[in-house]
């Protein structure tokens, strides 16, 4: 499986949506010089949303490469001393102790854990790593439909990655999870002011799903290629464990999430050809 969408395809996608509804919408609602202002508003939040997401992929790529800690180390070589599978190896009591410890809640085994993605919590996260840098005033409402719309473009883009080289398939889909969401919430009367705020929020959503994805993808493939595949898979459950799950819940079985870590992503072809030039 590919995914072949970058920065530029998620930013065209979110200017698309939003400017085809200015113009349709609200195109005899604004004077010139009122629309050259909202539109120069919203191409400083693209240009600030971008800023911050390239700065926050290198600050994920260096903490998810950060060499494993002692506790981890040790952890580590004891999943390394049991039989079974992946599932049965991590529901141990081992690396269960542990992940209580990182997630703060206890479960019965992994497989459990899989199916309670995304959980409470990882919402709850990933709402406020909205709320961080999306308008002070951006509603609860608001960024609930955000962190609802960025789980299911994750899980997209791994059960159809095709959809995403479709450029109207993935408008439609946006459209139809974030954008009228947002808008529903929004009186008729407010659109023009909230406009900035949803373009934002499509970049942001947008940005997120595909940098985690691609920074968690190339980090875990390594792994998997540096140690052999029990010990890559092992090391990924431990190093990132609430992502880890994430990750394998969009997957029938532990085979298939193997295989989708083994291909490269599109994105990663294309980095790795730039950097030979």
């Amino acid at each position: 499986m590919r995914l072949n969408t970058n920065v530029a395809a998620m930013k065209h996608i979110t200017l698309f949506l939003l400017f085809l509804f200015l113009s349709t919408c609200l195109n005899n609602a604004l004077e010139g010089a009122e629309k050259a202002e909202l539109v120069g508003e919203m191409m400083k939040g693209v240009k600030d949303v971008i800023g911050h997401y390239q700065k926050r992929k290198k600050v994920l790529e260096a903490s998810v490469r950060e060499p494993l800690t002692e506790v981890q180390q040790q952890l580590l070589h004891q999943l390394l001393q049991r039989t079974g599978t992946l599932d049965e190896t991590l529901s141990s009591a081992p690396y269960l102790t542990y992940l209580k410890a990182e997630v703060g809640q206890a479960y019965k085994d992994f497989p459990t854990y899989v199916a309670a993605m995304p959980t409470a919590e990882r919402k709850t996260e990933v709402l406020f790593s909205f709320k961080k840098v999306l308008p002070p005033k951006t509603t609860v409402e608001a960024l609930s439909i955000c962190a609802d719309y960025y789980f299911k473009l994750r899980l997209l883009s791994v059960k159809e990655p095709d959809i995403l080289d479709d450029k109207n398939a993935l408008v439609e889909f946006q459209a139809e999870h974030l954008m009228e969401p947002l808008m529903a919430i929004s009186a008729p009367t407010e659109l023009l002011s909230h406009m900035s705020g949803l373009m934002q929020m499509g970049m942001v959503t947008n940005l997120k799903a595909q940098i985690y994805t691609e920074v968690f993808h190339d980090v875990w493939r390594e792994w998997l290629e540096e140690h052999s595949s029990s010990e890559g898979l092992l090391r990924c459950a431990i190093a990132t464990p609430t992502e880890f799950a994430l990750m394998r819940s969009f997957f029938e079985d532990t085979a298939a999430f193997e295989k989708w870590i083994q291909i490269p992503l599109k994105t990663e072809n294309g980095s790795k050809e730039r950097k030979k030039k």
